[in-house]
């Protein structure tokens, strides 16, 4: 099983404190370059550690540049050379005309060459970030962009020096754009991209389309799926549709982009881990409440598949929407073993 980004993170400022210390066993290194290289993740929770390391040592020494210390220490311990895959070969002291060197200068020399291993990953691979049911993300981008991923979504974020491109693969990403007029920040799904003109907005691939709501800024919507047909039997043109601050775009399979006006409070509310309804239909309510929980509701009465609700509930709280349809609707509620609970059973 892949630990958790937040282990990884405890791993890793574990191990910085191991190699600094004075009585780490002999194997340490060993053991440190297997961890590191078992995946980008351990590499990039490693430097970061390394980041905070020496920024609390050095208070002076700011962010970001401690790595570059590092690298360059590496290059003067004395250690320029190292196997391709492992530090535990033949110790120094076994091969003709070398040192052994200190456990400082092994560890350095590890750490250079997994930064190269970083760099090829960071800037050549698109790396993939994941949520689980009613598990959220924060990212800080390479940029400098936020990104807050929801539940049940995954991105695959591809920077290079022409484009900051992020590809929504499932779910829903919420975007504030750090600006660089030299590198545009697209964001694709199957259907449509959206280009951020220096911005904060959401993209949700739903399951009828791809939705871009903005909350502030501008995004270029268009439509990249199969055109539309204009009913002249021929397919219609690829549109764009420039989306304004309070708007959201629709861009489904088979017809225009659409543009209407939203509430962006109410859009936005997943960030605050609330989902907000204003006369949604009950099946769109446990949709919703669907994406975020386990068990999942199921509506057994179809008399009630097109009632509308309205209220404010807490996205991991589905028990809150039971207990209002219970009280206000005497909609009855049961459990059909552990993986649903049934609304609209009769009594």
């Amino acid at each position: 099983m892949t630990p958790r980004p937040s282990e990884v993170t405890r791993q890793a400022a574990e191990w910085v404190v191991q190699l600094r210390a004075p009585d780490a066993p002999d194997n340490c290194e060993a053991e440190f370059a297997a961890w590191l290289c078992a995946s980008p993740l351990h590499v990039r929770e490693y430097l970061a550690a390394v980041e905070v390391w020496q920024c609390l040592a050095d208070p002076a020494m700011e962010m970001g540049n401690s790595r570059d210390v590092l690298i360059n220490d590496a290059r003067t311990s004395g250690v320029i050379d190292f196997p391709s895959s492992t530090v535990s070969q033949a110790p120094a002291a076994e091969r003709p005309g070398s040192r052994r060197p200190g456990r400082a200068a092994l560890a350095a020399s590890v750490l250079l060459l997994v930064t190269f291993i970083y760099v090829s990953w960071r800037y050549f691979s698109p790396v993939e970030i994941t949520t689980a049911i009613g598990e959220q993300r924060s990212a800080v981008l390479p940029d400098h962009s936020i990104m807050e991923l929801n539940t049940q979504s995954a991105v695959r974020i591809a920077y290079t020096s022409q484009e900051r491109r992020i590809e929504l693969v499932r779910g829903e990403a919420f975007f504030e754009v750090a600006k660089d007029p030299n590198r545009p920040f697209v964001v694709s799904t199957e259907w449509a991209t959206a280009r951020a003109l220096g911005t904060r907005f959401t993209v949700y691939r739903a399951p009828s389309g791809t939705v871009v709501t903005v909350a502030e800024g501008r995004v270029l919507v268009r439509y990249t799926g199969r055109p539309h047909e204009s009913g002249t039997g021929r397919a219609g043109p690829i549109e764009s549709v420039e989306v304004v601050p309070g708007t959201q775009a629709d861009a489904t399979p088979g017809s225009p982009v659409q543009l209407h006006q939203v509430d962006v409070t109410r859009s936005l509310a997943w960030r605050n881990r609330r989902l907000i309804f204003s006369g949604e239909t009950l099946a769109n309510v446990v949709r919703e409440f669907n994406r975020y929980n386990v068990p999942r509701l199921e509506i057994v009465d179809p008399r009630l598949l097109d009632q509308r609700i309205s209220g404010v509930f807490g996205a991991n709280d589905p028990q809150s929407l039971l207990d209002f349809l219970s009280q206000v609707d005497h909609i009855n509620v049961s459990h059909a073993g552990p993986d649903a609970i049934r609304i609209g059973d009769p009594m």
